[in-house]
Order: C-alpha cells, then sequence, then structure tokens
C-alpha cells in the first residue's frame, strides 16, 4: 500500500498554506535583493558557528530520543510527523533561548513546568484546529502580523501625545480579531464534534505538551552548562585568577552540581574579594553552602541588632526591587539590585536598592532614583515617594511612615533621628536644567551601622 502525505500528518491546513507562502515569498524577496543576499548569508553562518551548531545537534538528537521514546509507548505515531517538525522548528530551537533566560532566572523553572499546563495552550490548539478559506487567511495573516508590529512600535512611544488613545484603539482591534477567530474555531468544533475529537486529535494536543515536559531537562542541563561556561570564561581573563580556574570550576561542579545560583555565587565571590589562591575558594564554598542553608531558615534578627538580611532584601519587592543574595565582600556585607526602569521609555529613570551591614543583620537601607530631567520629573517623584513611604513602613511601622517620610523631607539634607535610626533624603544634581540629570536618595541608617572608609 503506497504511503500518501496525509499518512504523515502534511495534510496542510489553510492556514499553514498561507504561511508557507508567505514565507517563501520573503525568503524570495531576500535572496532576489543583492543587499539582502550577503545578511541572509551572514544570519545562516552564524546559526551553525561552530560554537552553536553542536548545541542545535545535541538538541536535534534530543527531540529524536524523546519521539522514539512515545513511540515505544504507543504516544506517537508517523502521522504526528508534521505536528513534530513543527514543534521541533519552532519550540526546541526557541528552546535553547529559553535556557539562556533561565540562567539568568533560575525560577524560571517552575514557570516553564506551569505555562504547559495553562488554558491558553486549550485555546490555541482548539483556535488552530480549523482555519479559514484560504483567500480569508491570505489577507488575515498579514493584517495581524502588521497589527502587532502596531502594537510593539506604539508601546515604545507612550511619552508621545494621543499614543494612549491609539494604543487603545488597537488592542482593541486586536481583541475583536481574536475573539473572531476564536469563536469561529469554537463554533466549528461545537458542530463537528465527532469529526474533530479522536484519538488522533487527542493525540495531536497530547505530544506537544509530552515533548515540552521531556525537553524542560535539557533546558535546565543547558543552562547549567551554559552558566559554568560564561561564568569561569570570566575569570580566564583576570590574570590573578588565570592559573585557579581549572580548580575552581571543578570544586564548584562537586560541590553545587546543578545549582546554577551556587556557581554564580562563587564566581562573583572570587571577582569581588580578589581571590586568588586554592585555600580561598575552598573559604567561599564553605560560606556560600553555609549561606544556601541558612536561607532555608533564616534566623530571627532584633531591632537592637538591624534587619534581617533575608527580609531587607524583599522590603520592596512590590516593585521588582528584590535584592540579590546577601553576601560578603572585601569590606562588609552587602545586597543590591542596581536598576529596575520606572517605564518601558528608552531612558527611562531607574531605582536602585542597596543593603549593608554585617554578617547577621542589615544595618543600612538605601532607594536610589536616577532621574532625567527630559522625562516626567512629577511621574518620577511620585514614584520615589511612594516606594520611600513603602521602604519606611518596612523599616519601622506602617502607621508612623508617612509621618516619618515627611519629616526628613522637612529636615532635608539633614538627618532625622526616630528611635536612634537616622533617616535622610538627599539630591545631586548633573548637567543643566534641560539636558542633565539628578540622583535622589533615601537613607535609613540603624546606629549599629559601621562606615567603612
Amino acid at each position: 500500500m503506497p504511503f500518501t502525505a496525509a499518512d504523515f500528518g502534511f495534510d496542510l491546513s489553510n492556514r499553514e498554506i498561507a504561511t508557507l507562502i508567505y514565507l517563501g515569498l520573503l525568503l524570495a524577496a531576500v535572496l532576489l535583493w543583492k543587499k539582502g543576499r550577503p545578511n541572509a548569508l551572514k544570519v545562516v553562518r552564524a546559526f551553525f558557528a561552530p560554537k552553536i551548531a553542536p548545541v542545535w545537534l545535541l538538541m536535534s538528537l534530543y527531540v529524536a530520543a524523546c519521539v522514539w521514546l512515545l513511540a515505544w509507548l504507543d504516544l506517537w505515531e508517523w502521522a504526528n510527523l508534521k505536528s513534530t517538525l513543527l514543534w521541533w522548528l519552532t519550540v526546541g530551537f526557541a528552546g535553547v533561548f529559553e535556557a539562556q533566560q533561565l540562567k539568568d532566572k533560575p525560577n524560571m523553572l517552575r514557570k516553564l513546568v506551569r505555562d504547559a499546563f495553562t488554558l491558553s495552550a486549550v485555546v490555541l490548539f482548539i483556535a488552530e484546529l480549523v482555519s479559514f478559506p484560504l483567500w480569508v487567511e491570505l489577507l488575515m495573516l498579514p493584517s495581524l502580523t502588521f497589527l502587532t508590529l502596531l502594537i510593539a512600535v506604539a508601546e515604545r512611544q507612550t511619552d508621545e501625545p494621543g499614543v494612549a488613545l491609539t494604543m487603545k484603539l488597537l488592542r482593541g482591534v486586536q481583541i475583536l480579531a481574536g475573539l473572531t477567530i476564536l469563536g469561529f474555531s469554537y463554533w466549528l468544533v461545537a458542530n463537528r464534534v465527532n469529526e474533530f475529537w479522536s484519538l488522533s486529535t487527542l493525540r495531536d494536543f497530547g505530544q506537544p505538551l509530552l515533548l515540552w515536559l521531556m525537553f524542560i531537562p535539557f533546558i535546565f542541563l543547558l543552562a547549567v552548562y551554559m552558566t559554568y561556561e560564561e561564568a569561569f570564561k570570566h575569570l580566564q581573563i583576570r590574570p590573578k585568577q588565570t592559573s585557579i580556574v581549572r580548580y575552581a570550576r571543578w570544586r564548584a561542579l562537586l560541590a553545587f552540581g546543578w545549582n546554577i545560583d551556587g556557581v554564580k555565587r562563587l564566581v562573583r565571590d572570587i571577582q569581588t574579594r580578589d581571590i586568588t589562591e586554592k585555600e580561598g575558594i575552598k573559604e567561599a564554598i564553605q560560606e556560600i553552602k553555609q549561606l544556601l542553608k541558612v536561607e532555608k531558615n533564616p534566623p530571627t534578627v532584633s531591632q537592637a541588632e538591624g534587619w534581617s538580611p533575608h527580609a531587607a532584601r524583599l522590603f520592596l519587592l512590590e516593585y521588582d526591587l528584590a535584592t540579590d543574595d546577601y553576601h560578603r565582600t572585601q569590606w562588609d556585607w552587602f545586597a543590591h539590585i542596581p536598576s529596575v526602569k520606572l517605564n518601558e521609555k528608552v531612558l527611562a529613570d531607574r531605582f536602585s536598592y542597596y543593603l549593608s551591614g554585617n554578617e547577621r543583620a542589615v544595618t543600612r537601607l538605601r532607594l536610589a532614583l536616577n532621574g532625567s530631567n527630559q522625562n516626567d520629573t512629577n511621574e518620577a517623584q511620585r514614584a520615589f515617594d511612594e516606594r520611600a513611604v513603602t521602604l519606611l513602613a518596612k523599616a519601622f511601622d506602617a502607621e508612623r511612615a508617612a509621618t516619618i517620610y515627611a519629616g526628613a523631607q522637612t529636615d532635608e539634607p539633614e538627618e532625622l533621628e526616630i528611635d536612634g535610626i537616622q533617616v535622610s533624603l538627599n539630591r545631586t544634581d548633573w548637567g543643566d536644567a534641560h539636558s542633565g540629570g539628578y540622583v535622589r536618595n533615601l537613607i535609613v541608617k540603624h546606629p549599629k551601622h559601621q562606615e567603612i572608609h
């Protein structure tokens, strides 16, 4: 019996045909454009660069192994080949970039698992289950793409007059288009339940989900590998530490394994504390492992000592100003988050939050606003006031926070003392009134704090 394209799942829908037509036109345009051909070749060469090509190969072999396992469990058949190839070309390759994000934000692993089970996965599947006539798909695809690009551009121009109203209109059109597509899809599915809901359809829905769940360990291990490579590469360019890089890498691997956070802390400590001997690396590893244990069950810190580091780093969490881990430097104990944008403007004002003190307690809190006179200074001041009152509510109590902040503003730049704790505001200006800027600080200093000179 001869095989047909449908036996391998290649009975293309009108939406897939329209997508292939536009991709073919785009490819032809790039190849026919003299200036575009060299750039296209550069992209291809970069994609298959010696450092990244093995990653694509390894990822492809891993996906093939996952498919073989699903087939062995009777959860995959040749009719799923098309959807599997599409998954490999889209989700599989995008997963490599997820590893980069996971390297920077280890907590994203839970989100990756959770996203696979969201309602949106079901909604998207049903929306893709049916398609419009080909002529409609040919008109709809570029229109929706253009609409999405308009919204993306408008989001970068929020400070321009009239953009807010335009954004509301564009998003309204986008929502209407989405509801129309979903409504049409659900209506067709509801009226032809027996045709759409079959064992084959269920397999089409479950197979990408199973592949994604099986692919997450690969993303995680790739993130671990990338963390080791990137972290210790920075040490190799530091003359003093070149001789201990290999030793530090193996000690980190034995001590932390796939604990990305532990590895990054070790490399940071080696750099900031200028560790150049093997004994110093051993001590740093022991200290990090001890701190990781303490963070799981933080000790109670009395008001007479200062503030708990594990609580203080989250004082401004609601404003995305949670600091990194509280750690030892050459001078004192420290944690910070150096730059969080106030809005989506290209040159937006930025907030920073710093902690310092001793091993047991934070004794100094600092909130900083790095502002530009070209931005809305009233908006920036309101945002600073809001965060400052929140910080004071955590450092003292909610009842007195507003009063303390008002007193600090009255006494500025002198220090206001409350329960022995000094609260001060200051501002440093630079440049001129038009193109310059300023740094605004709120500092809360405990009597136990010792200044490092």
